[in-house]
């Protein structure tokens, strides 16, 4: 007897959306006989815009698109990387053997405030809990709403003691006492009314109360104004989820209103939306700023809500998680990995440039990819990874002695992410039925639109091209810097494992990556310290030419740390005010500000590299995995409609679930799908 014919998938797009489909569609033996997967990938290497290469010329460093770190609520990305290791089956002496070796936590977050002409370090702390990343367990609303008043009641009651003659625990200055007994025992304090009417009214009464009674006299204060902020944020939350019934009738019923508006429905003051870091920051975390313009913030607030309950109350372990590596290394050297001994067919240097609809516009019948260029000596296959202290790696750029005239096109120039055709081949032309039967859909939305311009004008089909229409995305810009001291040495007086953000816009976010020393390859040279900064890039500067945007970047990076970098490194500014240009490990030796020029920055303009971003009114037009609308076509990628619904690793590894059940039946269940958190 015969076997049956596999069916054959073709996974557009080698990031974490698509890797992830091709993983859950040949995760089991049984899987494997049922399906044949082909990953067609531009380019010589894996992971989207979480792509990372090792720069052999310069110590093997790590170059990034940005900086990435992993929230402990990851359940999805983490479980598929804790599968993907333990199949890896590294030995235990070996680098990054287990996702448990890979990652470490982080649990001090630094967020500025600015004051005046000053800025202000507001560090928070989280504390580690015993669950386990990648293990999903259920979140209850109401615990959270009475820890979190819990919390305020305490630290009222320590800053009241400083300020007794105006903070006299009378009348309305009890009212979050009130609040949180109600909230920590609701069944024997309810009123004939629930919790969502009457601790709303108590909120409020004690934020009004506040206000009048201490705050207006003390705005200066930076303890009492920074309090105020903190209640003012956390109560107009509570009040708001409470008041418009949203774990009832679900987040999404907000989601055409801009975060900042319904925090302002609800009572939270000027003073709080404009200047509580831990607001700015999230703005500043996922990017959302209109056309990178940082006086323009723009988020959805129902997922807005949702994304902040799980970051600081459904994370797993640790708030946050470093990798010890790139995330290249860390997370698609292990899957491509796995993924190759499994059988996946890989075809590097593989554009897709368009979709094609068979004649009844039921299906898609052709994908037109564009070779970039031919493998030497007639290989039919690339191996992308290298060897870098005994890690398996990808490099900055490809291995150019696997390509048929590798060494023309290196002296030429090309860039084998950018330039498509670079060498001058006829496309292919793969066609239903012969080289794939169903098509996982996986580039970024911001490159789509060429791509998909026949799906998109499909008269038949309109919800595609609404998606594609509707779909957000910004130019970012990142800057990576080595040191010969370390960041310690140069004023910065919080830990190694700190994060930071809020700061002097765009280049507002920074971390100390020290640790990432142990796996670069330095060896003489006096590298001591590497920081990683990034931040959104205006669109004046991201709509220009690629070269025209990288050279915006490093002026921004040269005026950021000549002017701003001070207030976190004061010991990096020079007697003048300026920044210490010989704190940048070069070694060409230059002068000056020159010696930026030996470090490493991007601007991700690109249609493939622009980050996806959640504006007011545009999740409605979101489709899921299974909605594409036509039947051999699913979707995978952060910018589907998957639950988070944001730019992140989470949103586009679920993604790649549900696309993978969509073709296959499986995985049935993905967490994080239902639920308060998720539900639309």
């Amino acid at each position: 007897m015969s076997r049956p014919r596999r069916t054959k998938v073709a996974v557009l797009g080698g990031g974490a959306g698509g890797l992830t489909a091709a993983f859950e569609l040949t995760a089991t033996p049984e899987l494997r006989a049922r399906h044949d997967v082909t990953v067609y990938q531009l380019g010589w290497r894996l992971g989207g815009k979480g792509a990372s290469g090792r720069n052999a010329a310069q110590g093997q460093r790590i170059e990034e698109h940005g900086l990435h770190l992993w929230f402990g609520f990851y359940d999805n990305a983490f479980s598929l990387l804790r599968r993907c290791y333990e199949e890896l089956g590294r030995p235990p002496d070996a680098p990054l053997a287990t996702v448990d070796d890979a990652f470490f936590p982080c649990n001090e977050v630094v967020l500025y405030e600015q004051w005046g002409d000053r800025w202000i370090p507001r560090e928070f702390t989280f504390p580690e809990n015993p669950l386990t990343p990648g293990r999903p367990s259920p979140l209850s609303f109401a615990p959270l709403v009475a820890e979190a008043l819990g919390r305020l009641r305490r630290e009222w009651e320590r800053l009241s003691g400083r300020l007794a003659e105006t903070a006299r625990r009378t009348g309305r200055g009890q009212l979050l006492e009130v609040a949180h007994r109600r909230a920590a025992s609701p069944l024997r304090h309810l009123p004939p009314f629930g919790l969502d009417v009457v601790i709303p009214r108590l909120l409020d009464g004690f934020r009004d109360w506040l206000w009048e009674a201490v705050v207006c006299r003390h705005v200066d204060d930076d303890e009492v104004r920074f309090f105020f902020m903190a209640y003012d944020f956390v109560a107009g939350m509570i009040s708001g989820i409470y008041r418009d019934r949203l774990l009832q009738r679900g987040f999404g019923v907000v989601n055409d209103e801009e975060l900042s508006a319904w925090l302002e429905r609800h009572g939270v003051t000027r003073l709080t939306r404009e200047h509580f870091p831990f607001l700015r920051g999230f703005y500043s975390l996922v990017f959302g700023f209109e056309e990178g313009d940082t006086g323009r913030p723009n988020v959805a607030a129902g997922k807005a809500i949702q994304a902040f309950i799980r970051i600081a109350a459904g994370y797993k372990g640790s708030v946050l998680w470093k990798m010890r590596a790139g995330m290249g290394d860390t997370v698609f050297a292990p899957l491509y990995e796995v993924l190759h001994r499994r059988g996946v067919t890989f075809r590097f240097f593989h554009a897709v440039t368009r979709l094609g609809l068979s004649a009844d516009r039921r299906s898609v019948s052709t994908v037109v990819v564009q070779p970039q260029v031919e493998l030497a000596g007639g290989s039919g296959e690339y191996r992308p990874l290298v060897d870098v202290k005994g890690l398996p790696c990808w490099p900055n750029e490809p291995d150019w002695r696997q390509i048929e005239g590798g060494a023309a096109l290196r002296r030429a120039g090309v860039d084998l992410e950018g330039d498509i055709d670079a060498a001058g081949l006829p496309p292919l032309v793969l066609r239903r039925g012969r080289q794939f039967d169903a098509v996982v859909l996986a580039i970024p939305v911001g490159a789509l639109p060429p791509i998909c311009a026949e799906l998109a004008g499909d008269p038949a089909n309109p919800r595609f091209g609404r998606m594609l229409a509707n779909a957000h995305t910004v130019g970012t810009q990142a800057l990576q810097l080595w040191l010969n001291r370390p960041v310690a040495e140069l004023g910065w007086s919080y830990g190694p494992d700190t994060a930071m953000s809020s700061f002097v816009e765009p280049v507002d976010t920074y971390c100390d990556m020290a640790h990432l020393l142990d796996r670069e390859d330095w060896r003489g040279d006096q590298v001591a310290g590497i920081a990683y900064f990034c931040g959104v890039l205006p669109e004046a500067a991201a709509a220009r030419t690629e070269a025209e945007a990288r050279a915006a970047v490093r002026t921004s990076a040269a005026r950021y740390l000549d002017e701003s970098v001070g207030a976190v490194w004061p010991g990096a500014v020079t007697p003048d005010g300026g920044f210490e240009w010989k704190l940048l490990v070069d070694q060409q030796d230059t002068a000056g500000e020159a010696r930026l020029d030996s470090q490493y920055w991007r601007a991700n303009v690109r249609g493939t590299e622009r980050y996806v971003t959640t504006p007011a009114g545009s999740v409605v037009h979101r489709l899921r995995a299974d909605e594409s609308g036509y039947e051999n076509l699913v979707l995978a990628g952060d910018w589907t409609r998957n639950g988070i619904d944001g730019g992140c690793v989470e949103a586009a590894v679920t993604s790649g679930m549900q696309a993978a059940r969509a073709i296959s039946g499986e995985p049935k269940i993905v967490p994080g799908e239902d639920g308060v958190l998720e539900r639309d």
